[in-house]
Protein backbone atom coordinates (compact mmCIF):
# COMPACT_ATOMS: atom_id res chain seq x y z
CA UNK A 1 0.00 0.00 0.00
CA UNK A 2 3.17 1.97 0.24
CA UNK A 3 4.12 1.69 -2.94
CA UNK A 4 0.47 2.81 -4.28
CA UNK A 5 0.43 5.60 -1.98
CA UNK A 6 3.49 7.29 -2.96
CA UNK A 7 2.74 7.25 -6.41
CA UNK A 8 -0.48 8.34 -6.15
CA UNK A 9 1.67 11.55 -4.60
CA UNK A 10 3.66 11.57 -7.35
CA UNK A 11 0.77 11.82 -9.75
CA UNK A 12 -1.22 14.43 -7.79
CA UNK A 13 1.78 16.75 -7.71
CA UNK A 14 1.43 16.83 -11.31
CA UNK A 15 -11.35 34.10 -17.62
CA UNK A 16 -13.19 34.77 -18.10
CA UNK A 17 -11.65 37.36 -20.70
CA UNK A 18 -12.43 40.76 -20.60
CA UNK A 19 -12.17 41.34 -24.25
CA UNK A 20 -13.45 45.13 -24.19
CA UNK A 21 -12.35 47.32 -26.95
CA UNK A 22 -11.42 50.50 -25.92
CA UNK A 23 -13.50 52.64 -27.63
CA UNK A 24 -16.17 50.83 -25.12
CA UNK A 25 -14.51 52.03 -22.17
CA UNK A 26 -16.57 54.91 -20.24
CA UNK A 27 -12.84 56.87 -19.30
CA UNK A 28 -12.45 59.57 -22.09
CA UNK A 29 -9.51 58.06 -24.23
CA UNK A 30 -7.30 60.68 -24.30
CA UNK A 31 -7.82 61.04 -20.42
CA UNK A 32 -6.69 57.00 -19.92
CA UNK A 33 -4.25 57.60 -22.37
CA UNK A 34 -2.22 60.81 -20.85
CA UNK A 35 -2.99 58.82 -17.27
CA UNK A 36 -0.85 55.82 -18.86
CA UNK A 37 1.98 57.88 -19.68
CA UNK A 38 2.15 59.44 -16.37
CA UNK A 39 2.41 56.00 -14.80
CA UNK A 40 4.48 54.91 -17.06
CA UNK A 41 1.57 51.77 -18.70
CA UNK A 42 1.17 50.70 -22.34
CA UNK A 43 -2.37 50.55 -23.61
CA UNK A 44 -1.81 46.88 -23.71
CA UNK A 45 -0.29 46.22 -20.05
CA UNK A 46 -3.50 48.16 -18.94
CA UNK A 47 -6.14 45.97 -20.90
CA UNK A 48 -3.93 43.35 -19.39
CA UNK A 49 -4.35 44.55 -16.06
CA UNK A 50 -8.44 45.31 -16.27
CA UNK A 51 -8.72 42.22 -18.30
CA UNK A 52 -6.41 39.87 -15.14
CA UNK A 53 -9.14 41.59 -12.36
CA UNK A 54 -12.33 41.41 -14.84
CA UNK A 55 -12.94 45.26 -14.05
CA UNK A 56 -15.98 46.88 -15.78
CA UNK A 57 -14.76 49.71 -17.67
CA UNK A 58 -18.21 50.61 -18.74
CA UNK A 59 -18.71 51.48 -15.21
CA UNK A 60 -16.37 54.49 -14.45
CA UNK A 61 -17.26 57.44 -16.13
CA UNK A 62 -13.65 58.85 -15.41
CA UNK A 63 -9.74 58.71 -15.19
CA UNK A 64 -10.28 59.83 -11.76
CA UNK A 65 -13.20 57.11 -10.66
CA UNK A 66 -10.98 54.19 -12.05
CA UNK A 67 -7.86 55.33 -10.47
CA UNK A 68 -10.07 54.50 -6.90
CA UNK A 69 -10.09 50.62 -8.32
CA UNK A 70 -6.67 50.56 -9.78
CA UNK A 71 -4.67 52.11 -6.87
CA UNK A 72 -1.81 54.15 -5.92
CA UNK A 73 1.12 53.72 -8.19
CA UNK A 74 4.06 52.53 -6.09
CA UNK A 75 6.52 55.13 -4.50
CA UNK A 76 9.58 55.13 -2.14
CA UNK A 77 7.36 56.57 0.18
CA UNK A 78 4.64 53.94 0.41
CA UNK A 79 6.97 51.35 -0.75
CA UNK A 80 8.79 51.67 2.96
CA UNK A 81 5.77 51.39 4.47
CA UNK A 82 4.81 47.92 3.34
CA UNK A 83 7.94 46.96 4.41
CA UNK A 84 7.20 48.97 7.72
CA UNK A 85 3.95 47.19 8.19
CA UNK A 86 5.28 43.59 7.70
CA UNK A 87 8.97 44.06 9.44
CA UNK A 88 10.68 43.89 6.27
CA UNK A 89 13.62 44.32 4.58
CA UNK A 90 14.13 45.11 1.15
CA UNK A 91 16.07 42.01 0.59
CA UNK A 92 13.57 40.17 2.80
CA UNK A 93 10.62 41.15 0.62
CA UNK A 94 13.08 40.27 -2.61
CA UNK A 95 13.34 36.90 -0.81
CA UNK A 96 9.70 36.46 -0.22
CA UNK A 97 8.89 37.42 -3.46
CA UNK A 98 11.23 35.10 -5.73
CA UNK A 99 10.27 31.85 -3.36
CA UNK A 100 6.93 32.32 -4.97
CA UNK A 101 8.61 32.98 -8.48
CA UNK A 102 7.34 36.42 -8.31
CA UNK A 103 9.40 39.90 -8.10
CA UNK A 104 8.13 43.33 -6.71
CA UNK A 105 9.09 44.64 -10.61
CA UNK A 106 6.02 43.01 -11.99
CA UNK A 107 3.98 45.35 -9.63
CA UNK A 108 2.62 48.91 -10.43
CA UNK A 109 0.12 49.60 -7.33
CA UNK A 110 1.11 49.46 -3.91
CA UNK A 111 -2.64 47.78 -3.02
CA UNK A 112 -1.51 44.80 -4.98
CA UNK A 113 1.73 44.59 -3.74
CA UNK A 114 -0.01 44.87 -0.28
CA UNK A 115 -2.14 42.08 -0.83
CA UNK A 116 0.53 39.93 -2.76
CA UNK A 117 2.85 40.03 0.49
CA UNK A 118 0.22 39.56 2.67
CA UNK A 119 -0.84 36.33 1.20
CA UNK A 120 2.80 35.06 0.71
CA UNK A 121 3.58 35.65 4.50
CA UNK A 122 0.95 33.71 5.54
CA UNK A 123 1.41 30.79 2.42
CA UNK A 124 5.46 30.60 2.81
CA UNK A 125 5.53 27.82 5.23
CA UNK A 126 3.12 25.91 3.32
CA UNK A 127 5.15 26.88 -0.19
CA UNK A 128 8.36 25.87 1.53
CA UNK A 129 6.39 22.39 2.65
CA UNK A 130 5.61 21.68 -0.79
CA UNK A 131 8.94 22.40 -2.69
CA UNK A 132 10.46 20.42 0.19
CA UNK A 133 8.25 17.19 -0.81
CA UNK A 134 8.86 18.00 -4.26
CA UNK A 135 13.10 18.58 -4.21
CA UNK A 136 12.66 14.61 -2.89
CA UNK A 137 11.43 13.86 -6.25
CA UNK A 138 14.32 15.87 -7.80
CA UNK A 139 11.98 18.64 -8.85
CA UNK A 140 13.87 21.87 -8.34
CA UNK A 141 12.42 25.06 -6.94
CA UNK A 142 12.49 26.80 -10.26
CA UNK A 143 10.01 24.18 -11.39
CA UNK A 144 8.13 24.76 -8.33
CA UNK A 145 7.43 27.77 -8.84
CA UNK A 146 7.52 27.72 -12.46
CA UNK A 147 4.07 25.40 -11.68
CA UNK A 148 3.21 27.31 -9.33
CA UNK A 149 2.78 30.20 -11.36
CA UNK A 150 1.74 28.42 -14.37
CA UNK A 151 -1.20 26.82 -12.24
CA UNK A 152 -2.53 30.77 -10.72
CA UNK A 153 -2.58 31.68 -14.66
CA UNK A 154 -5.20 28.64 -15.05
CA UNK A 155 -6.98 29.34 -11.71
CA UNK A 156 -6.81 33.46 -13.40
CA UNK A 157 -8.27 32.14 -17.14
CA UNK A 158 -11.13 29.70 -15.37
CA UNK A 159 -12.32 30.97 -11.90
CA UNK A 160 -13.03 28.27 -9.30
CA UNK A 161 -11.38 25.78 -11.93
CA UNK A 162 -9.05 24.46 -9.19
CA UNK A 163 -11.83 24.57 -6.44
CA UNK A 164 -12.25 20.90 -7.21
CA UNK A 165 -9.10 20.19 -5.42
CA UNK A 166 -10.08 19.96 -2.59
CA UNK A 167 -13.23 17.16 -2.86
CA UNK A 168 -10.13 15.36 -5.15
CA UNK A 169 -7.89 15.84 -1.97
CA UNK A 170 -10.97 14.09 -0.11
CA UNK A 171 -12.08 11.26 -2.26
CA UNK A 172 -8.36 10.07 -2.34
CA UNK A 173 -7.70 10.00 1.29
CA UNK A 174 -10.85 8.23 1.86
CA UNK A 175 -9.55 5.56 -0.72
CA UNK A 176 -5.79 5.77 0.75
CA UNK A 177 -7.18 4.76 3.99
CA UNK A 178 -7.24 1.64 3.16
CA UNK A 179 -3.92 -0.27 4.37
CA UNK A 180 -4.10 -3.63 2.83
CA UNK A 181 -3.57 -3.27 -1.00
CA UNK A 182 -5.60 -6.81 -1.54
CA UNK A 183 -8.40 -4.36 -0.22
CA UNK A 184 -8.78 -2.15 -3.60
CA UNK A 185 -11.25 -3.38 -5.44
CA UNK A 186 -10.74 -3.25 -9.67
CA UNK A 187 -13.50 -0.21 -8.79
CA UNK A 188 -11.50 1.09 -6.09
CA UNK A 189 -8.40 1.47 -8.68
CA UNK A 190 -10.78 2.64 -11.71
CA UNK A 191 -12.17 5.11 -9.36
CA UNK A 192 -8.24 6.54 -7.99
CA UNK A 193 -7.30 6.49 -11.91
CA UNK A 194 -10.87 8.96 -12.73
CA UNK A 195 -9.30 11.40 -9.39
CA UNK A 196 -5.66 11.55 -11.24
CA UNK A 197 -7.21 12.04 -14.56
CA UNK A 198 -9.51 14.34 -13.67
CA UNK A 199 -6.66 16.33 -11.46
CA UNK A 200 -4.30 16.56 -14.61
CA UNK A 201 -7.48 17.84 -16.65
CA UNK A 202 -8.08 20.60 -14.04
CA UNK A 203 -4.43 21.45 -13.70
CA UNK A 204 -4.45 21.27 -17.63
CA UNK A 205 -1.31 19.74 -18.08
CA UNK A 206 -0.06 16.47 -20.25
CA UNK A 207 1.77 14.09 -18.07
CA UNK A 208 4.01 11.57 -20.27
CA UNK A 209 5.17 8.81 -17.60
CA UNK A 210 7.99 5.80 -18.21
CA UNK A 211 8.36 2.86 -16.05
CA UNK A 212 12.34 1.58 -16.25
CA UNK A 213 12.25 3.41 -19.55
CA UNK A 214 8.93 1.86 -21.13
CA UNK A 215 6.34 4.39 -21.94
CA UNK A 216 3.45 3.15 -19.15
CA UNK A 217 -0.52 3.94 -19.07
CA UNK A 218 -1.98 5.66 -15.38
CA UNK A 219 -4.31 2.78 -15.00
CA UNK A 220 -1.20 -0.24 -15.81
CA UNK A 221 1.29 2.10 -13.55
CA UNK A 222 -1.04 1.77 -10.61
CA UNK A 223 -1.61 -1.86 -11.57
CA UNK A 224 1.97 -3.27 -10.78
CA UNK A 225 1.90 -5.45 -7.82
CA UNK A 226 5.97 -4.12 -7.44
CA UNK A 227 7.03 -0.66 -8.33
CA UNK A 228 9.26 -0.34 -11.18
CA UNK A 229 12.78 0.21 -10.70
CA UNK A 230 12.84 3.45 -11.66
CA UNK A 231 9.71 5.92 -12.55
CA UNK A 232 10.02 9.22 -15.18
CA UNK A 233 8.15 11.49 -16.39
CA UNK A 234 7.28 15.40 -18.23
CA UNK A 235 4.93 17.65 -17.18
CA UNK A 236 4.01 19.85 -19.75
CA UNK A 237 1.56 22.84 -20.03
CA UNK A 238 -1.44 22.55 -22.54
CA UNK A 239 1.39 24.76 -25.20
CA UNK A 240 3.95 22.41 -24.35
CA UNK A 241 5.94 23.95 -21.94
CA UNK A 242 7.89 21.89 -20.29
CA UNK A 243 7.00 22.54 -16.30
CA UNK A 244 8.44 19.66 -14.29
CA UNK A 245 10.42 16.16 -15.42
CA UNK A 246 11.30 13.71 -12.49
CA UNK A 247 13.30 10.60 -12.09
CA UNK A 248 12.60 8.45 -9.21
CA UNK A 249 14.18 5.40 -7.79
CA UNK A 250 12.52 2.36 -6.75
CA UNK A 251 13.68 3.35 -3.12
CA UNK A 252 11.35 6.20 -2.85
CA UNK A 253 8.31 3.73 -2.83
CA UNK A 254 9.35 1.47 -0.10
CA UNK A 255 10.09 4.69 2.21
CA UNK A 256 7.18 5.92 4.22
CA UNK A 257 8.64 8.75 5.36
CA UNK A 258 8.99 9.91 1.70
CA UNK A 259 4.67 9.56 2.17
CA UNK A 260 4.57 11.86 4.98
CA UNK A 261 7.39 14.19 3.04
CA UNK A 262 5.72 13.92 0.07
CA UNK A 263 1.76 14.64 1.51
CA UNK A 264 1.93 18.04 0.87
CA UNK A 265 2.48 18.02 -2.55
CA UNK A 266 -0.61 17.71 -3.00
CA UNK A 267 -1.76 21.30 -2.39
CA UNK A 268 0.06 23.41 -4.53
CA UNK A 269 -3.23 23.81 -6.87
CA UNK A 270 -4.82 24.76 -3.66
CA UNK A 271 -1.90 27.24 -3.03
CA UNK A 272 -2.66 28.78 -5.88
CA UNK A 273 -6.02 28.59 -5.86
CA UNK A 274 -6.03 30.66 -3.03
CA UNK A 275 -3.80 33.30 -4.78
CA UNK A 276 -5.43 34.04 -7.62
CA UNK A 277 -8.99 33.71 -4.82
CA UNK A 278 -7.48 36.39 -2.86
CA UNK A 279 -5.87 38.67 -4.99
CA UNK A 280 -9.38 39.04 -6.77
CA UNK A 281 -11.40 39.57 -3.55
CA UNK A 282 -8.97 42.13 -2.45
CA UNK A 283 -9.29 44.54 -6.20
CA UNK A 284 -13.07 43.36 -5.80
CA UNK A 285 -13.51 45.09 -2.37
CA UNK A 286 -11.80 48.08 -4.17
CA UNK A 287 -13.74 48.11 -6.68
CA UNK A 288 -17.07 48.30 -4.67
CA UNK A 289 -15.82 51.18 -2.65
CA UNK A 290 -14.89 53.31 -5.89
CA UNK A 291 -19.04 52.57 -7.29
CA UNK A 292 -19.57 54.09 -4.12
Amino acid sequence: MVYIKAMLICLLTIPFLFNVPSAQAAPPENELNQYLAEIGWTKQEFLDYVDYYEIPLNEYNTVEDLKEVLGTPINSNNFQDLLTKYGLTEKELNDLMDHFGDSVNEYKFIEDMDATVEFYINADKDMAEVEKALSDLGITEAEAERFFNYLAEVEEKNKDQLDQMATNDTLWENLMNVEDPSQLSAEDLDELVRILEQTIALYEVKVNLKADGQAVTLKNLLKMKEPPGNLSGNVYSTSGELLIDFNIPREFFESMEAIVDGEDMIHLGEISDDYVDHMHEEKYEDAQKGLK
